[in-house]
C-alpha cells in the first residue's frame, strides 16, 4: 500500500490516488485499459516511492500487455515525464523561436542562420501531438539514444520532435533562402512521419556545433613501416570521429624477410593487435569503438587468422575485440567444388598476383601463370580451407565473408575495392597512404580513405507516386552531409568531396511485405523484390543525375564506369534471372544518356545497410531482414526496450519469421537487391534449431549454402544467427556503438 511520494523536486507528500487515476487516465486514452494499469502499478510500489517508481512501475505493466494500445499508453506515460525534464510540463512546451534561441545560447544547437520570420514559420510546422501517439520504444530510443542531454542533471533537454526539427534545420542550413524553409518542412514530415531513416550521427549531430557525421570508414595499410602506421592513425582517429571501422593490412606473412632478410616478419597479429588498441582507445557511447579487418585466401597465415575470435584459440593467439571478414574469390569455389589443391603465396613473394586478385576479371590466369612459375608457395586442399572458414562462420556468428571479384566487378568505380566496412554493407575504393603525414595534404597524393554517408528509405510509407521525390531528399541529405561534415584530414575532406559517396538503402521490408501478404519465399513475392529493389535504384539514379544539373557532377566522376555509359543492369550476376523473371519496369536506356549528357552528383549510391537502432526509433522493422520475432526485448548498451513488429495485430498472419526463412530463399532475396546495389548488403542469415536435437549442421550442408551464395554473386555476408525452438527473445543493437554503421 503506497502512503507517501517523493516528488521530483525532492518534496515527500502523501500518495492521492485521485492523481494516479488521473494521471492512468490520460495516458491510456488510446485503448488500453488504464484502469487495470494503474491498479497494477499500486500493487507493484513499496509503501514510500517516487512519482518515477510509480510511472516506472505503469510502464512495466503496460510492456508485459504486449500490445500496440499498451505500448502507447507507456509511450504516453514516457513522454510527459520528457516534458517536465525538458521543459516543466507538457503545457510549457516552448515556441520554436524560444527553443532555438535557448539551445543556441547554451551553445548545444548552431546558430544555424535561421531569422525570427523562419522560426516563427517553424512552429506552424512542428507537431507535437505526434509524441503522444507513439509507442514507449520509439520515445524512448528517441530520448536516451538521440536527444541532447544534461548528463549531469540527467535529463533530456529535447523531445522527440525538437529532434526531427533540429535535424531538418540543420540539414538545410544551406539550402537557397527563398525555398528554404519549404525544405524543412519537407524534411521534418519525412523523419517526424518516418519516411526517411538517417544515420546516428546525422540525427544526434546535425544543428549542432558538432560536425562527426561519418557513417563508416575504409583504410587499406601498405607494407611498409610509415603506411602501417597510417593505418593506425586512420582507425584511431576515425573512431573518435564516431565512425566504424573496416580496414586491410597489406603486408607480408610471418617469417618473411625483412630489410634485406636480416630479420624475420612478425606476421600480421601485431598489426591487428596495434588496429584493436587504436579503436578501443576511445569511447563512442559509452563503449569502445568497433572494426572489422579483411584479409584474403591466398594468405600464409590464413588458418590463424581464420582463429582470431575462436574460443578455443589460445590466449596468444586470439584477438578478439576486433571482427574479421574472410575474403575469396570464385577460382577458390571452383577448385573446392572439384576437391583440388591451392595455393597459399605471401605478398611478399609475389605481390602482383596478390594485386590481380584484386581484380575484376583476370585472377585465374595470373594464378595459373604464377603455378607455372617456380615462385615460393605452398598448397592446401582448397575444400578443407573453406571447410574450415565456414566451420568457424558457423560456431561463432561473426566470422565475415566478402567475395572479391565480385566487389571488383560489379560496382561503378574503376578504382581497387580492397575491403568492405564494419558491417559489410560497402564497397568502396581504397589506397594505402605512405605516411601519416600525406593524410593532412588537401589534394591528390596517392593514399585514399572510403567514407560513406548512409541514409535509408522506408518501404511501405513511401506511395509509388511519391518515391522519386523521398529518394531525391534522402540523397541530397547526404549530399548536405558531405559539404557540412567536419573532416579529422584535409586529404579525407578532399576526396570525400571528390567522390561523394553514398549509400542509400532501405529499411522496414518486412512489414511492406506483410501488407502485401507477400514474403521471402514465393514466387510473387520474389518479383515483388525485384520490382522494389529496381524502383529503389533507379530514382536514386535520377536523384543524382537532379543534382548534378543543379550542383554540377562530382570532380571524380570520370574514376567511375558511369562516365563509361556503364549501368547496374550492365554486369549484374545473371543467376538472378533464374530467381525472378520479372522483367525491368524503367527506362534505364534513357537513364543512360542523362547520365552522359550531366554526369552524376555522386560515385556510388546504394548500400543495404542494418537499421537496428533507428528501426526502433522510427517504428520499423530492420532493413530488408525478416522479423525474428512478432516481440523481441532490444537491448543496447544498459537499456531494454519491448519491441513488437508494426501493425502486429493487423499483419500478423502475413508476418515470415527469419528463423523459417530456407538459407537459399535468404540468398535469393540477396541477390535480387544486389542485381541494383552499386555497394553491398549486410547480409544477416538465420538458422534454428530443434530444442531436442544437437546443434548440428553438416559440413555438405554448409558448403552447399556457400556456393549457392558464390554463384548468386552475393558480395558479402555479414552475422550468421542461430536459435533453438522459437526466435531470440532478445536481440542486441550491432555494429559500431556509436550506431555509425548501423542506422
Amino acid at each position: 500500500m503506497i502512503s507517501k511520494i517523493k516528488k521530483r523536486n525532492g518534496d515527500v507528500v502523501n500518495f492521492d490516488a485521485n492523481k494516479l487515476t488521473r494521471w492512468a487516465e490520460w495516458a491510456g486514452v488510446v485503448g488500453a485499459d488504464w484502469f487495470a494499469i494503474a491498479g497494477d502499478a499500486y500493487k507493484r510500489c513499496p509503501d514510500e516511492c517516487t512519482t518515477q517508481d510509480l510511472q516506472n512501475s505503469m510502464i512495466q505493466a503496460c510492456s508485459e500487455k504486449e500490445d500496440t494500445a499498451h505500448l502507447k499508453m507507456a509511450g504516453r506515460l514516457l513522454i510527459g515525464d520528457i516534458y517536465k525534464q525538458a521543459f516543466g510540463g507538457h503545457e510549457k512546451i516552448p515556441t520554436v523561436v524560444a527553443m532555438y534561441n535557448s539551445m543556441v545560447s547554451k551553445g548545444l544547437w548552431s546558430n544555424m542562420g535561421y531569422s525570427t520570420e523562419d522560426l516563427a514559420v517553424a512552429e506552424t510546422i512542428i507537431n507535437h501531438t505526434k509524441d503522444l501517439n507513439s509507442i514507449h520504444s520509439v520515445v524512448h530510443q528517441i530520448t536516451s539514444k538521440y536527444s541532447i542531454r544534461d548528463v549531469e542533471k540527467n535529463i533530456v533537454l529535447e523531445s522527440p520532435q525538437f529532434v526531427w526539427l533540429r535535424m531538418a534545420l540543420g540539414v538545410c542550413v544551406n539550402e537557397p533562402r527563398n525555398s528554404r524553409m519549404q525544405e524543412v518542412e519537407s524534411y521534418y514530415k519525412d523523419f517526424s512521419e518516418g519516411r526517411i531513416n538517417a544515420p546516428t550521427p546525422n540525427i544526434v549531430n546535425l544543428g549542432t556545433p558538432k560536425m562527426n557525421y561519418a557513417s563508416c570508414a575504409v583504410f587499406k595499410s601498405n607494407d611498409n613501416a610509415k603506411s602501417l602506421a597510417s593505418g593506425d592513425h586512420i582507425a584511431y582517429t576515425m573512431t573518435c570521429a564516431s565512425a566504424g571501422i573496416g580496414g586491410f593490412i597489406q603486408t607480408r606473412s610471418k617469417g618473411d624477410g625483412v630489410r634485406n632478410n636480416t630479420i624475420k616478419h612478425a606476421g600480421k597479429l601485431p598489426y591487428y593487435r596495434a588496429t584493436e588498441a587504436s579503436v578501443h582507445a576511445n569511447l563512442q557511447g559509452g563503449r569502445g569503438g568497433a572494426a572489422t579487418i579483411h584479409f584474403n585466401c591466398l594468405d600464409p597465415e590464413v588458418f590463424t587468422l581464420l582463429r582470431l575470435r575462436h574460443p578455443t584459440t589460445v590466449a596468444k593467439n586470439k584477438i578478439g575485440g576486433i571482427d574479421y571478414s574472410f575474403g575469396y574469390t570464385p577460382l577458390l569455389a571452383k577448385k573446392a567444388a572439384n576437391n583440388e589443391q591451392w595455393m597459399l603465396v605471401s605478398y611478399k613473394t609475389s605481390p602482383k598476383l596478390h594485386e590481380a586478385l584484386y581484380s575484376a576479371s583476370g585472377f585465374e590466369e595470373a594464378y595459373n601463370e604464377y603455378e607455372a612459375s617456380e615462385g615460393k608457395r605452398e598448397y592446401v586442399s582448397a575444400r578443407k580451407l573453406v571447410l574450415e572458414f565456414l566451420r568457424v562462420q558457423e560456431e561463432t556468428g561473426r566470422m565475415y565473408e566478402h567475395n572479391i571479384q565480385e566487389m571488383n566487378r560489379h560496382t561503378p568505380f574503376k578504382d581497387v575495392i580492397y575491403s568492405s566496412n564494419l558491417c559489410q554493407e560497402i564497397g568502396l575504393p581504397t589506397k594505402g597512404y605512405r605516411s601519416v603525414e600525406d593524410l593532412y595534404v588537401e589534394g591528390e597524393v596517392g593514399g585514399e580513405i572510403g567514407l560513406c554517408n548512409l541514409a535509408a528509405i522506408v518501404v511501405g510509407r513511401v506511395k509509388d507516386s511519391e518515391y522519386e521525390e523521398v529518394a531525391y531528399r534522402a540523397l541530397k541529405m547526404v549530399d548536405n552531409v558531405i559539404s557540412l561534415m567536419e573532416y579529422p584530414f584535409p586529404n579525407l575532406k578532399y576526396t570525400s568531396n571528390a567522390r561523394r559517396s553514398a549509400g542509400v538503402g532501405i529499411t522496414n521490408l518486412a512489414n511492406d511485405l506483410a501488407h502485401r501478404g507477400f514474403d521471402y519465399t514465393s514466387f510473387m513475392s520474389k518479383a515483388y523484390l525485384h520490382r522494389v529493389a529496381e524502383r529503389h535504384s533507379y530514382f536514386l539514379h535520377k536523384a543524382s543525375v537532379r543534382l548534378a544539373k543543379e550542383r554540377g557532377k562530382c570532380e571524380w566522376f570520370h574514376k567511375t564506369k558511369y562516365s563509361d555509359g556503364w549501368l547496374l543492369i550492365d554486369t549484374y550476376c545473371k543467376e538472378v534471372d533464374n530467381i525472378t523473371p520479372q522483367k525491368l519496369m524503367y527506362d534505364w536506356e534513357a537513364l543512360r544518356k542523362e547520365i552522359k549528357d550531366f554526369g552524376m552528383r555522386n560515385s556510388v549510391l546504394e548500400a543495404f545497410m542494418p537499421v537496428e537502432s533507428s528501426s526502433i526509433a522510427g517504428n520499423t522493422t530492420n532493413s530488408i531482414y525478416p522479423i525474428r520475432d512478432y516481440v523481441v526485448i532490444k537491448t543496447s548498451g544498459s537499456n531494454k526496450t519491448v519491441f513488437i513488429a508494426p501493425d502486429l495485430e493487423e499483419v500478423k498472419d502475413s508476418y515470415q519469421i527469419a528463423w523459417d526463412v530456407p538459407m537459399k530463399d535468404m540468398t535469393d532475396m540477396y541477390a535480387i537487391f544486389q542485381k541494383f546495389c552499386g555497394q553491398g548488403i549486410s547480409a544477416d542469415y538465420y538458422r534454428r534449431f530443434d530444442d531436442d536435437k544437437p546443434r548440428k549442421i553438416s559440413a555438405k550442408e554448409l558448403f552447399s549454402e556457400w556456393l549457392y551464395r558464390v554463384k548468386c554473386g552475393i558480395k558479402s555476408k555479414y552475422y550468421s544467427n542461430s536459435a533453438s525452438g522459437h526466435a531470440l527473445s532478445e536481440v542486441e543493437e550491432k555494429g559500431c556503438s556509436s550506431g555509425g554503421c548501423t542506422l
